[in-house]
């Protein structure tokens, strides 16, 4: 009798655990996916859990309100109105949710050695050194006007420089802040982000370059950090589409002109971390319609289609885990079908969850003519942020050209750039050991010698955190700002 009663209370037990873990799953799989993709627990170790993402996830549901006071407090005002004004989950849910990722989390996550990379000898690696305000390698801006053959840089502290090919200075003008983005129409259009770093202060503008002035088409914007432009009712007034980056907030907007410096705003997505948009009429209806790639939780490509009077379709074309670090898309036609692939990377490692992760890299989505993608490639590249499609080697196919703001520093310093050369349907990748000498955000391609092919031009900005002291010690020692890489196929 005694050893049935102990049988039967062991069974209670174990049955009592399983629904317990039953129910935590189920608590993590509602509430982590109400807001976006569902990001499975192996996607980080137990103590980036539970010391860093849960905790501000608990912030963010209005459970525990204590990262307040690591917010400046001129941030407060624009912070609070997005926590909700109670919490979302009470304490013994959210400690369910917390034990959930706790014990499904591994300890530490394998994080594979680098692929080797071969000496890059299609392009001659240069160190250049600018002139003017910008000579510090603390870009934020790296473009090229190919119809006037310039190059304009800007850095953290609000310097905007214009140099010919050869990096002779041309013009300087200093703003208010940093610029990130510049479209090129019928006007030079600036988006100066007001502060660089995560905050949320409505100190951002969109500018008109004249000259070396200035003068605002519209103010009020949260770290704006892309800008394009179109006509998208064929009224003949330049209308805008605003990625404001954000923090805590944020948005992307189309700006409708209604005429003399009035603008009415369209709220695209009312989320943080817009990071850019190509506009361009994707369903040959003759109205441009926008693709997005959206950042900062829920992480995806969107496609808005154009219906005319500032109404858009959104579709979803792809959606990612919260946890990815999505940085950057091109769309080009990789397999030569006619329609659209999507060139991906994610490797933003700046937030809670600083550690090296074996899921970022560059990716390249296929699109089957229906918008429907499928991943064809990937190649992991630590903190990768930064990719573009282009011929380089004159043979027909797409080659690529790779950035990582965050890469193995220890490991694989040179892979901050990586040259994939398209032989055959196969990527081999190769670098230069000229690529560690800074730590490269921002990437250009362009015909810089007019020898008829494309060179490629990176910026630095050479944070320090999470480097090795002998590669901080080198930047010091040797500033540069750019790095050209001039193809010599032709």
């Amino acid at each position: 009798m005694r050893k049935q009663l102990l049988l039967a209370l062991a069974t209670a037990a174990i049955l009592s655990a399983c629904e317990n873990k039953v129910r935590e799953e189920r608590l993590a799989r509602t509430y982590c996916s109400a807001c976006h993709q569902f990001p499975e627990p192996a996607l980080l170790d137990k103590k980036t859990w539970t010391k860093k993402v849960l905790p501000e996830m608990a912030f963010r549901m209005g459970l525990d309100l204590s990262l307040l006071s690591n917010l400046p407090q001129s941030d407060l005002p624009f912070v609070l109105p997005t926590l909700p004004n109670s919490a979302m989950i009470n304490p013994e849910d959210w400690e369910a949710i917390v034990r959930y990722f706790e014990r499904e989390a591994p300890d530490t996550l394998l994080v594979a050695a680098p692929a080797p990379t071969a000496h890059l000898h299609q392009f001659n690696a240069e160190l250049i050194t600018l002139t003017g305000s910008n000579r510090f390698p603390l870009l934020s801006l790296l473009q090229a006007d190919t119809l006037h053959k310039k190059i304009f840089t800007s850095n953290r502290s609000g310097w905007l420089s214009q140099y010919d090919y050869t990096f002779k200075l041309l013009d300087s003008v200093k703003l208010s802040s940093p610029v990130s983005s510049i479209s090129f129409s019928n006007d030079v259009v600036l988006a100066a982000m007001g502060i660089m770093d995560p905050n949320d202060q409505p100190r951002g503008a969109l500018l008109r370059l004249n000259g070396n002035k200035t003068e605002q088409i519209i103010d009020s914007l949260k770290r704006p950090v892309f800008v394009a432009t179109t006509d998208f009712n064929n009224d003949h007034l330049t209308d805008y589409v605003v990625c404001n980056f954000g923090n805590y907030g944020g948005d992307m907007v189309v700006l409708e002109n209604q005429g003399n410096q009035k603008f009415k705003r369209h709220v695209l997505s009312a989320l943080p971390g817009a990071r850019k948009v190509i506009v361009r009429d994707f369903n040959n209806d003759g109205l441009p319609d926008i693709l997005a790639l959206l950042t900062q939780g829920d992480e995806q490509v969107t496609l808005y289609t154009n219906g005319g009077n500032f109404r858009f379709k959104i579709t979803t074309l792809l959606r990612f885990p919260s946890v990815y670090g999505s940085s950057y898309f091109e769309i080009a036609d990789f397999n030569g079908d006619g329609h659209f692939d999507i060139l991906y990377t994610n490797g933003d490692n700046a937030d809670y969850s600083i550690i090296l992760k074996p899921y970022h890299g560059v990716r390249i989505f296929l699109n089957d003519g229906k918008n429907q993608f499928r991943e064809s490639w990937f190649h992991p590249i630590p903190g990768c942020s930064w990719a573009v499609a282009r011929d380089f080697d004159g043979d027909g196919d797409l080659d690529l050209a790779t950035l990582a703001f965050f890469p193995d520093f220890t490991r694989a310093p040179e892979q901050s750039f990586v040259y994939f050369e398209n032989q055959a349907g196969t990527f081999v990748p190769f670098t230069t050991p000229l690529a560690t000498r800074g730590r490269w955000l921002v990437m250009e391609t362009l015909d810089i010698d007019a020898d008829g092919d494309e060179d490629i031009i990176l910026g630095a900005l050479n944070f320090n955190n999470g480097v090795p002291e002998p590669i901080v010690t080198g930047w010091k020692e040797s500033p540069v700002a750019i790095l050209r890489l001039r193809n010599n196929k032709n």
